[in-house]
């Protein structure tokens, strides 16, 4: 992604537009319900904490309304529509992350879940879809709010232990699979699902130049055995440039799926049995998906969403049980080419390597920050003391030097770090 500060703005969720009121609910609520009768109260709330979304504006809208049989219900939505230009929705809209999406919740989602729905399967993968708008260039995707089916996250200072990381990996396979069917039936997946955004002039960004030095000062505080060794590691701008170009995937042979592309624990819903167990999974946030290797949604979850202990040590079973699940979904769905050996899966993994340690650099030192109302990617990537200050706590946070003494050496035994 081009690298601009400009998109990111702290405090946009509390911005509510104008035109999110009673009237503009109306027509949604009618086409869901034929006794909808009036909006009595409409209160919009942000759907996401200061700092943790960068690409849209996503808020929560709680009603009460009366029906026409004189009844009242409370009602609630997720609403997600585009940042405004001036809100640094320029770039981001440029990427055409939203038109994306609304291809995803309109047509693709619902023609990955009839695939099992023919055979008889009930798998869901998303939330409901009640309205997708396009009005001056402007999409606005309203969601059922899967918090009012007690679905939630999990605490991602935490992450997944083994049995939640079993149904997740299974859910992936799930979603895979289906994805792999839909290009046989329909064909390649449209343009934007095949790009990858690459930074944008790296070797001249005094913000990765900053980010660097940052790291570099931090890595000597974290007791690493053979400090100096790992440091020499560490990739120069254009280093990490051509390593990130390295994961385009151009091998017509190579396996491939539709990457969920932003896959990690606060984009995985999850309800619950009366005895505790995982019950069904939904997945969020279909912006960054992308068609090419599965080891892309299967780095960024083991990296980013594993309790610290797990991690490594449980890094090849954790491919096994996706494996196992990916080949029994291609046959339920007659997939009739032959699939993926387990062993083609791992050296996918270490091909497409970079996504282990781009996603340990960048995406986890926030993912495993406390939460902090100050903290956000604008302040990991801005240059200067106020940056500079930022970087040092995060990248001395415990939570990541713990989880980074176990994942840099691993990157190193793999032969991942050698760029």
């Amino acid at each position: 992604m081009p690298d601009n500060s400009n998109k990111f703005n702290n405090n946009i969720q509390f911005d509510i537009p104008k035109w999110i009121n009673a009237k503009y609910f109306e027509k949604v609520l009618l086409r869901e319900d034929s006794n909808f009768h009036k909006i009595l109260k409409l209160t919009p709330i942000p759907a996401t904490p200061p700092g943790e979304n960068y690409t849209s504006l996503m808020m929560r809208i709680l009603m009460d309304i009366e029906l026409k049989d004189g009844y009242t219900q409370q009602k609630s939505y997720i609403v997600k529509t585009m940042l405004d230009d001036d809100k640094g929705g320029t770039l981001i809209n440029s990427l055409n992350l939203f038109p994306k999406e609304k291809l995803m919740y309109e047509q693709i989602l619902p023609q990955l879940e009839q695939f099992y729905h023919d055979l008889g399967k009930k798998i869901k993968f998303a939330p409901k879809c009640q309205w997708i708008e396009q009005k001056s260039s402007r999409i606005t995707i309203v969601l059922e709010d899967l918090n009012t089916k007690k679905f939630r996250n999990i605490n991602r200072l935490k992450g997944f232990d083994m049995p939640h990381m079993k149904r997740v990996l299974e859910k992936l396979a799930e979603f895979h699979a289906a994805s792999v069917m839909w290009h046989e039936k329909y064909g390649a997946y449209p343009d934007d699902f095949q790009k990858s955004y690459l930074p944008a002039n790296y070797e001249k960004s005094k913000s990765y130049q900053a980010r660097i030095q940052s790291y570099k000062a931090a890595m000597r505080t974290w007791g690493l055995e053979d400090y100096d060794k790992y440091m020499e590691c560490i990739p120069n701008a254009e280093q990490f440039v051509n390593a990130a170009m390295g994961c385009f995937n151009t091998d017509p042979a190579e396996f491939k799926v539709l990457n969920h592309g932003d896959f990690w624990s606060s984009n995985i819903m999850l309800n619950y049995t009366s005895s505790g167990e995982v019950n069904q999974i939904r997945f969020v946030d279909f912006q960054l998906c992308k068609w090419g290797s599965p080891a892309q949604d299967l780095w960024e979850l083991i990296i980013c969403s594993v309790e610290s202990n797990l991690r490594i040590c449980e890094f090849d079973h954790f491919i096994r049980i996706y494996h196992t699940h990916l080949l029994k979904c291609l046959r339920v769905l007659h997939y009739v080419k032959p699939p993926p050996k387990l062993s083609d899966l791992h050296i996918s993994m270490l091909k497409y390597g970079f996504w282990g340690y781009s996603t340990t650099f960048t995406h986890l030192v926030l993912i495993l920050m406390p939460s902090d109302k100050d903290a956000s990617l604008l302040k990991l990537i801005q240059p200067g003391d106020e940056g500079d200050k930022f970087r040092h706590k995060a990248y001395t946070n415990p939570l990541y030097v713990r989880a980074m003494l176990d994942i840099l050496p691993f990157l190193y035994r793999r032969g991942i770090l050698d760029f």
